[in-house]
């Protein structure tokens, strides 16, 4: 690995460490809302009774899609973590690999132990690349699993709104409340979508 391709490496990691930091910090903010607002629609359900009946569904639903939101979001949480240490170890094991290949061109003459010391850390640096690759595909899979929670939801969110739509005198509430929940899904669908377009690109 020459200058500049670990320069590249280090540019990669920093890219995905700060697109995931900012991530994380984004979609923990955003669940939050989205619970709360799924809340506030079984709470105006209750504070109506008959006259919602049937948004009552409606409701059940938003909050059972939020929970589910935060169970794939935390999936994906959960898989971040060894991408971020595979990447690290790369790094490492390619920096290690460049100073000994330093060493080796000033010195192999002086030590021949250190063309099998080279080998060693070229051999633990391709597991480590291996294990990147793999731990980028286990996220991949973990962001469609969510990307298709957050597709019911949104599923969820329309079919809201409509009922809302028929609810006659009550429905202003009910439509902000939909209103809301459809910003909030799709403030989620934006902030995956920038996520995937970041760190794509390095983690294939």
């Amino acid at each position: 690995m020459d200058d500049q391709s670990l320069d590249t490496l280090r540019r990669d990691f920093i890219a995905v460490a700060d697109a995931t930091y900012a991530f994380q910090g984004a979609l923990k903010k955003r669940l939050r809302e989205i619970d709360r607002k799924a809340l506030n629609a079984q709470v105006l359900v209750k504070r109506h009774g008959k006259e919602l009946a049937g948004y009552g569904v409606v409701a059940q639903a938003f909050r059972e899609g939020a929970q589910a939101m935060q169970a794939a979001a935390e999936q994906v949480q959960k898989l971040i973590n060894p991408l971020m240490l595979h990447f690290m170890e790369t790094l490492r094991d390619a920096q290690q690999m460049e100073s000994l290949r330093n060493i080796h061109n000033a010195a192999t003459a002086h030590c021949p132990s250190l063309a099998e010391r080279m080998r060693q850390h070229a051999d633990m640096q391709d597991r480590h690349a291996a294990g990147s690759r793999r731990a980028g595909l286990a996220l991949n899979s973990a962001l469609d699993r969510f990307q298709s929670v957050i597709a019911e939801l949104d599923y969820v969110v329309v079919n809201g709104r409509i009922e809302a739509a028929l609810k006659g005198t009550v429905s202003a509430p009910l439509a902000q409340v939909s209103l809301e929940m459809d910003r909030s899904v799709s403030g989620v669908q934006e902030l995956l979508r920038t996520y995937r377009e970041q760190i794509e690109g390095i983690i294939e």
